[in-house]
């Protein structure tokens, strides 16, 4: 099931010159980047903020659902012998979670964004077969990155790769497009994978964060828009600062889960509500330019 010969003859095919190659791209579905990288897309995209908010439910319930099977299935990662890479040995390799979160987060965006509702991405068939070839790459390579690195067998990433994309299909259909349905959704879920792990960081991490998403999402409607470039880059640069900020606080406060949860909602609020915030921060500052201007 798990493919491990298969998975030695990609291995073992690949030079130690690609490895590093490699290295760069498993980081693209790392699910921190991919959170910074939602983010950056619900800062910079005013008129897509539903949907990205959509995706970031997506990510946030799929992170419960796959901490809740890879505990109950507990099957161990390759031997520590085989990786390339330095990672922890004890994590559980299937799914492949990484496989999992590219999967989640690329083919969700492709679905939100090109074949949702709002079909204004998706009238030029070739824009919509194009971005579909790009989403699917995005995947695969980050699969296959996982194989040749050593830390994950073929058969751990296919079964990631394609839970993730069914479990988009099943959220695009329960959330109706609804943001604040994907974060009940995921709330929902959280509550067992906390069960379930013990508590760990990253299903704390899923209940804190689908609390802070279902608060947050009820405003979305009242964000104002972005007025220039520049204020997007400044939206870009505190709010990326105060999301690095908050997260450091996680081991301070990791000894007490409540405070964890706690942090992790308020993370999430602050990636849904920096803009109003920084919006008015930047008003203050043209206000205060023009006033003290000859």
């Amino acid at each position: 099931m798990r493919l491990t010969d298969t998975s030695r003859v990609i291995r073992e095919s690949v030079p130690a010159e690609v490895v590093e190659i490699a290295a760069l791209v498993t980081e693209l579905g790392n699910p921190s980047l991919l959170m910074f990288v939602l983010a950056v897309v619900f800062w910079l995209r005013p008129s897509r903020r539903r949907e990205t908010a959509l995706v970031v439910s997506y990510a946030i319930a799929g992170l419960a659902v796959l901490l809740t099977l890879e505990t109950l299935l507990s099957m161990p990662r390759p031997p520590e012998e085989l990786f390339r890479i330095p990672q922890d040995p004890d994590d559980y390799g299937f799914p492949s979670g990484h496989a999992f979160a590219a999967a989640v987060v690329y083919g969700g965006l492709f679905s939100a964004f090109v074949v949702g509702r709002d079909r204004s991405l998706a009238r030029n068939r070739g824009q919509t077969a194009l971005a579909g070839i790009g989403a699917s790459l995005l995947i695969a390579l980050v699969s296959l990155s996982r194989v040749v690195l050593g830390v994950h067998y073929l058969g751990d990433v296919i079964v990631g790769a394609g839970l993730g994309i069914a479990f988009v299909l099943v959220m695009k259909y329960a959330t109706a497009g609804d943001p604040r349905r994907g974060f009940a959704i995921g709330l929902v879920l959280a509550i067992p994978a906390v069960a379930v792990t013990g508590g760990t960081p990253n299903a704390v991490l899923a209940l804190g964060g689908s609390i802070g998403g279902l608060f947050g999402s009820s405003r979305l409607s009242v964000l104002p828009d972005l007025r220039s470039r520049l204020e997007g880059a400044l939206l870009v640069a505190i709010g990326g600062s105060v999301v690095g900020a908050l997260t450091a606080l996680e081991a301070v406060v990791a000894a007490f889960a409540p405070a964890v949860v706690v942090l992790y909602a308020v993370v999430v609020c602050w990636i849904l509500f920096a803009p109003a915030i920084v919006g008015r921060l930047g008003s203050e500052v043209l206000e205060g330019a023009t006033r003290l201007s000859p």
